[in-house]
């Protein structure tokens, strides 16, 4: 098995997503909360879930943990990054999330994208379209 490399990607840790210009090419994904100020023009906005922001991601590290050929690389400042490689090529992606409060509860930012290649096949946007119905289901009172 191929290790993860920090010299796979560029991206700054925590990944300040006010300040974030995503990758050009069409393999990532950004969800921001509704509202966000930010530079980048988001793929989606987020649901406002009814949980805390902890809560939040708690339930997200353990989707996220669920997955095959997923593992944490990093928790810090309520911000996680996670690796997924792909099944055959064992293709590096990086997903990172981070939940802010939001009217009472919270919402998400989360950005995934593939560290190769120009195109992702629309991986990265399944990925936390899954990710997010997840945590709805977890949540059960998301907006």
């Amino acid at each position: 098995m191929c290790a993860w490399s920090p010299a796979m990607t560029h991206d700054p840790a925590p990944l300040d997503f006010a300040s974030l210009v995503p990758d050009a090419h069409p393999r990532r994904f950004l969800v921001l909360p509704p509202g966000f100020q930010a530079r980048a023009e988001p793929d989606a906005v987020s649901p406002v879930f009814a949980m805390a922001p902890q809560a939040l991601m708690a339930a997200l590290d353990s989707i996220a943990l669920g997955e095959p050929r997923t593992q944490r690389r990093r928790q810090d400042g309520g911000q996680a990054e996670y690796v997924q490689r792909s099944k055959v090529f064992r293709f590096a992606d990086l997903i990172t999330l981070q939940a802010f409060a939001h009217e009472g509860g919270s919402a998400l930012a989360a950005y995934s994208r593939a560290q190769v290649g120009y195109y992702d096949f629309k991986v990265n946007q399944r990925r936390l379209e899954r990710w997010i119905a997840a945590a709805r289901q977890a949540d059960g009172k998301a907006k």
